[in-house]
Formats: C-alpha cells, sequence, structure tokens
C-alpha cells in the first residue's frame, strides 16, 4: 500500500471489517479478492507474521509509526509466490460471507449422508451453527426420497472439480470433510500434516472454497448437486443494510439532510453510506456531490503528490473541497482516470 495505509488498515482489510473504510481500500488498492479472506485472523497473530517479516526482512519500519515498506528482498519474495496458485482464487468481496455458509453446508450434508446411510442418526455435527444445522435439516427433507443418487452425484461433482486442482490443495480440502465414524482433520492437524502455519492451512481451504464457487456457478447446469447448496445464497449489493436503506431513500429523492432526519442518524454516517453506494453501484452518480471541475481538482492532487491520504489530498485542494468529496472521487478513482481530464 505504499505507506498510504497502517498495518491495522491492512489486518482490518484481511479480517473483513464491516466498515466502509477496509471496503474502501479493497477497491482503490485492486485488493477486493483478499478482502475478507481470513475472518478469524486475530490482531496478535497478524502483529507477529509482522514481525517475522521484518526480522527475515522482507518489510521494514516505514517513516512513520504502524507503517512498513517492502524490501528489495520482499518484492522478489513476491514475485516467486506469483506462482503459487492457490493466490488466484481469492475472491473476498464477492464471496463475503457465502464462502464459509456454503462450506459449512457442504460439510455438514456429506456428514450427514454418510452416517443416515450406515443408519447412524446420532451423529455429532461437525458443524452447531443454527443456521446450518437447521437448513441441513430442512434441505435434507428435500433429497430424502432420491438421497442415494443425491449422493453419488454430489461425489462425482466434488471429484472433478478437485481432480482439477494440484493435489496438494485437493488433499487439505479433503482432510477436513467428515463422513462415518470418521471426524476431518482439525486446522492444527492440517497444518502437521502438510507442513504449513495455521494460517497458509485456512487460506488454502479459503481459497479452494472460493475456486470451487466460481467453478460450480460458471456450470451451473454440470454441478447441478453443488450448486444447490449455494443457489438461495445471492451477493449482497453492499456490505452493510444500513447502506442499503440510505440507497433506496435516495432513490425515491431524499436529501441527505432529510434522510439523517428520516433515519435519526449523523449526516457523517449517510455519508459514509454513499460512499459505499458508489462503491458498489456502477450506475450512481457522484456528479451530485462533487463537480466535474471539484473531481480534476482532486484527481490532479492524488498524481501530483502519489497519494490517497485524505489529509494529505485536502491540505493540496481548496478549502470548500471536503473529506466527503474526496473519498468519492477515490471510491471512482478508476473509472474516472479512464475518462481522463475534467477541466
Amino acid at each position: 500500500m505504499k505507506e498510504n495505509r497502517s498495518i491495522s488498515g491492512i489486518y482490518h482489510l484481511l479480517s473483513g471489517k464491516k466498515s466502509i473504510q477496509s471496503v474502501h481500500d479493497a477497491k482503490i488498492f485492486n485488493l477486493e479478492g483478499l478482502y475478507g479472506i481470513y475472518p478469524a485472523l486475530t490482531m496478535i497473530d497478524f502483529l507477529d507474521c509482522v514481525q517475522q517479516m521484518v526480522a527475515g526482512g522482507l518489510i521494514k519500519k516505514g517513516k512513520t509509526d504502524n507503517y512498513y515498506d517492502i524490501t528489495d528482498r520482499g518484492e522478489q519474495y513476491l514475485k516467486q509466490s506469483d506462482v503459487t496458485s492457490i493466490l488466484c482464487y481469492f475472491n473476498g468481496i464477492k464471496y463475503y460471507g457465502r464462502d464459509v455458509t456454503f462450506l459449512e453446508r457442504l460439510f455438514l450434508i456429506i456428514q450427514t449422508l454418510s452416517n443416515i446411510q450406515k443408519g447412524n442418526t446420532t451423529f455429532i455435527p461437525v458443524i452447531d451453527r443454527p443456521s446450518i444445522t437447521n437448513w441441513t435439516k430442512k434441505f435434507y427433507t428435500t433429497i430424502k426420497g432420491n438421497r442415494r443418487n443425491f449422493t453419488i452425484k454430489l461425489y462425482e461433482e466434488l471429484y472433478e472439480l478437485l481432480n482439477q486442482l494440484p493435489e496438494k490443495e485437493a488433499n487439505i480440502f479433503v482432510d477436513r470433510l467428515s463422513g462415518y465414524k470418521y471426524y476431518g482433520m482439525s486446522v492444527e492437524q492440517l497444518s502437521e500434516k502438510h507442513s504449513l502455519t495455521k494460517h497458509d492451512v485456512i487460506l488454502y481451504l479459503t481459497g479452494v472454497t472460493h475456486h470451487l464457487i466460481v467453478k460450480i456457478e460458471q456450470n451451473q447446469e454440470r454441478f447441478t448437486v453443488l450448486y444447490s447448496l449455494l443457489r438461495d445464497l445471492e451477493q449482497t449489493k453492499f456490505i452493510t443494510n444500513t447502506a442499503k436503506q440510505t440507497y433506496q431513500l435516495l432513490c425515491n429523492h431524499f436529501t441527505v439532510s432529510e434522510i439523517a432526519s428520516m433515519r435519526n442518524l449523523k449526516l457523517n454516517t449517510i455519508y459514509d453510506h454513499i460512499v459505499e453506494i458508489v462503491l458498489y453501484d456502477k450506475e450512481f452518480t457522484i456528479d451530485t456531490f462533487v463537480t466535474k471541475q471539484e473531481q480534476a481538482i482532486i484527481l490532479q492532487a492524488i498524481h501530483k503528490y502519489n497519494t490517497y491520504k485524505l489529509k494529505i489530498i485536502k491540505d493540496n485542494t481548496t478549502s470548500s473541497i471536503s473529506y466527503f468529496q474526496i473519498r468519492l472521487v477515490l471510491a471512482r478513482l478508476e473509472e474516472l482516470r479512464l475518462e481522463g481530464p475534467h477541466v
């Protein structure tokens, strides 16, 4: 991020913090694929990884506290890592939330089918989230009459998809599955078996899950059984539900002040919602809030000082330009650059 964000900003992006700032960062730094790929990552573990990278000479402390620069050695390491297929699988923004639900449904339905086929109905479910267990019970009633064919087709579809992956990736995924009188390996067990850190194991599982979802959605008619576990998991338009409510009111031509009053929210909160809307709705115009001339002034400051830091941009534009307007331009930066100069 070239010292445009502190390591805290990077942590929030990877762990998928539901804030407009984290989503915004994913967009402007072209890191949407990495957003939310590691929700279970703790700040303690993250900081430990940072210190390991410093000790290994991959990154170095920047000019300001909590800011870091990549070293030449780190750049070389990244180039070598580009050939790692798992890095190409991540689709964090698109599959945020859906990936975990799909994976847990798959784990539980496989365990359920395996046990029932052996006549065991008293097994301990590997997933105990009520939303998953309730869904699985309801789903099972729909396939109960065709259970054998469903099971065979599920096996065939998974085998075909996993067979397309490198052996290591497929094995890590399969080792996690539970069946009759058998429970899938824990992250720690997988880590030991495959000589990986626990972080690598979790990211491998996430990456493979994203890869499976892509293939399933692209070939719904071919992978009908696996798609049935995904069908009702529509991609949400916004990260936060509250932004969706603001969006609906804006579409009904209410002003920002009116919406703030109606929803009993601060004006800045509504501004946050609008930035989120701009990030997700390509048709939503920012011209109402920031003129073409103001957009050009902001773009010029971004280019001249090679920064995405709001304060630096604000200090180098006209006093009438607000932080809100700068954030809107940053949210549309890629599109505005393609359009060319406005003045």
